[in-house]
């Protein structure tokens, strides 16, 4: 679903330097893990064996792991058949990845600089226009004339038909599809962990039947209370030891609500882990569901402004 909106995607750009001398520039994006840029300059140099990116002694290229994060947080190396080639990582204008959401550096072209690059561009190709071509200066009043000439022209263009307005409304059409695969993906995920937190609550009640048909039978089919009485204080106190130490280790008291919050947490994150193999999702939909906001009042504010 994100290749949707990398039509504005902005990349990064790894330099790496070979030992003949000279250094090839990569084009990669931010959520590029390390096994992408391996087969990224195994593509590039089909002559290269073994390429590995490694930290110290350990292999890090099957580990999946976001090369921009790493490099930013780490001093990895790029190893190629044996040698430690070096290399410069620029972020070309973008947020550091661990900054922000992976869905960033998507919008990256819809915000400053780039389209005011492009008004004032359009703009002084309007008043060009409005100008006599075969003069080579112009009058105060001639300039003044044209500047609001482009500005009527500008604003009749900056109409919802406008390119700008046209890219934002598709920007905003396809992110709302990102948004609801990523609701989907939740759902599953909530409704596999609420019923793996209500089995463990089952499972409680099914231990405390359990235990109480015990001491039924020790009492009234084999011994008598004189008998019973020790063995079920025995168990209430492995119970205290239990919450006591669920206690100290998870600062909670041991109740079922908080037994079914652990559980569902642990399953749910276990499980968006594994159906996207991302530890960003929740804050990438979070931040998807912020950005079709804010892109969403630019396109009402805009079309309706001029």
């Amino acid at each position: 679903m994100l290749n949707k909106i990398t039509q504005v995607y902005r990349l990064s750009n790894l330099k790496l330097h070979y030992p003949k001398g000279f250094a090839k520039i990569f084009k990669i994006p931010h959520h590029a893990t390390t096994s992408d840029i391996v087969q990224l300059i195994k593509q590039e140099e089909q002559s290269f064996q073994s390429v590995k990116i490694t930290m110290g002694d350990k292999d890090m290229t099957d580990q999946q792991l976001p090369f921009v994060d790493l490099v930013l947080h780490n001093t990895p190396s790029i190893n190629i058949d044996d040698v430690n080639f070096s290399f410069e990582l620029d972020l070309n204008g973008c947020a550091p990845y661990y900054m922000n959401s992976e869905l960033e550096t998507a919008f990256g072209q819809l915000e400053i600089p780039y389209f005011d690059a492009l008004v004032i561009a359009r703009f002084h190709e309007l008043m060009v226009q409005q100008l006599n071509p075969n003069k080579q200066s112009h009058s105060p009043v001639e300039i003044e004339s044209a500047i609001q000439k482009a500005l009527a022209k500008f604003a009749e263009e900056n109409a919802t038909s406008s390119q700008f307005w046209q890219l934002q409304s598709t920007v905003l059409q396809n992110l709302d599809q990102v948004i609801v695969y990523y609701e989907k993906i939740v759902a599953e995920v909530t409704d596999e962990a609420t019923k793996q937190g209500h089995k463990l609550l089952k499972q409680l009640i099914v231990f405390a039947l359990i235990q109480y048909f015990f001491l039924l039978y020790l009492t009234y089919g084999i011994y008598d209370w004189g008998v019973s009485e020790p063995i079920s204080y025995l168990m209430a106190q492995v119970m205290e030891t239990v919450a006591l130490f669920y206690f100290i280790k998870k600062g909670r008291a041991f109740k079922q609500t908080h037994l079914f919050k652990n559980k569902f947490d642990k399953t749910f994150y276990e499980l968006i882990n594994k159906k996207t193999n991302s530890t960003y999702f929740m804050k990438d939909l979070e931040f998807a569901k912020l950005k079709a906001d804010l892109i969403q009042a630019k396109v009402v504010y805009g079309t309706t402004s001029v």
